[in-house]
């Protein structure tokens, strides 16, 4: 008996697993990005799942062809930056495909469920729209759950070497692991970590001094335009005190040799309150 597959409900139901396995993708590598290159990205994917009418191609034309599309997909969702940051993203996206393919595999062949159908390693499901929807979120969730308890319970370093760089310049330093630091950029939403006025005194412009003393309302007075587009005003609030910081987002931010991002501001602290003065820079946990 042959399987009757339509196609408005294969091309909603990988919309869905699609839009989702890139929400988780985004979710694991820290990367945001709008809602509206999400729904494209996912929409792409569920293009390619017409190929579930392909006569079956074998498991090289499967892992090709889906090395081949996840790389679109990221790219349409994500965008091109560095090589490195898309080859990451690419291939977080394409092993959760694979391991979502692995596990409607397991189930198919355990239980071969009425309706469910899979070729050239794509999934159908003879099931309603609302089901879909509740599933595929139930998934999400307990997924996205089991990440935040793994990163977590993962051990950290407290003490941390630290290069710090924008426009050319090099910052190296010592960093301490603070968790109590959850401070944010508010439009970004990304991690802020701390350093002190001395630490980056040697890097910053002329015009800028003022700003990144503390005295926030002189933002208009910086004239490097490079500087002005990276600059930004962040509250604060301790146990003992409030206030805004001045902050920068950096050209990347390299921990140990090991972690990189860009996606990070520091902010800057024209008193060492705050800081051992052992350390350079305090960590936001967040980076991680």
């Amino acid at each position: 008996m042959h399987e009757i597959i339509y196609v408005d409900v294969l091309i909603v139901l990988n919309l869905f697993i699609n839009y989702f396995l890139l929400l988780l993708t985004s979710f694991a590598q820290k990367e945001s990005t709008k809602r509206l290159r999400l729904l494209l990205g996912a929409l792409l994917g569920a293009v390619f799942s017409l190929v579930v009418f392909l006569p079956e191609m074998g498991t090289l034309f499967n892992i090709f062809s889906r090395v081949f599309a996840g790389a679109g997909i990221v790219f349409v969702t994500f965008g091109f930056k560095t090589y490195k940051r898309f080859l990451k993203l690419s291939a977080v996206f394409i092993l959760m495909t694979f391991l979502f393919a692995g596990l409607m595999i397991a189930l198919w062949i355990l239980f071969r469920p009425q309706g469910m159908l899979i070729n050239n390693s794509t999934v159908y499901f003879g099931i309603s729209l609302p089901v879909l929807v509740a599933t595929t979120a139930v998934c999400y969730v307990v997924i996205k759950l089991a990440m935040k308890f793994i990163a977590k319970n993962k051990p950290q370093k407290t003490i941390c070497e630290t290069e710090l760089e924008i426009f050319g310049e090099k910052l190296k330093g010592r960093a301490m692991l603070d968790t109590g630091n959850t401070l944010s950029e508010g439009f970004s939403g990304y991690p802020v970590v701390i350093c002190t006025y001395d630490f980056i005194k040697n890097i910053i412009p002329e015009s800028s001094e003022k700003f990144f003393k503390g005295d926030v309302n002189s933002l208009c007075g910086i004239t490097d335009e490079q500087w002005r587009k990276r600059v930004r005003v962040v509250s604060f609030l301790t146990v003992g005190d409030t206030g805004l910081l001045p902050a920068f987002q950096p050209d990347k931010l390299i921990i140990d040799k090991t972690h990189e991002t860009d996606k990070v501001f520091v902010g800057v602290m024209s008193r060492k309150k705050y800081i051992n003065e052992s350390f350079d820079m305090l960590l936001n946990p967040n980076l991680f």
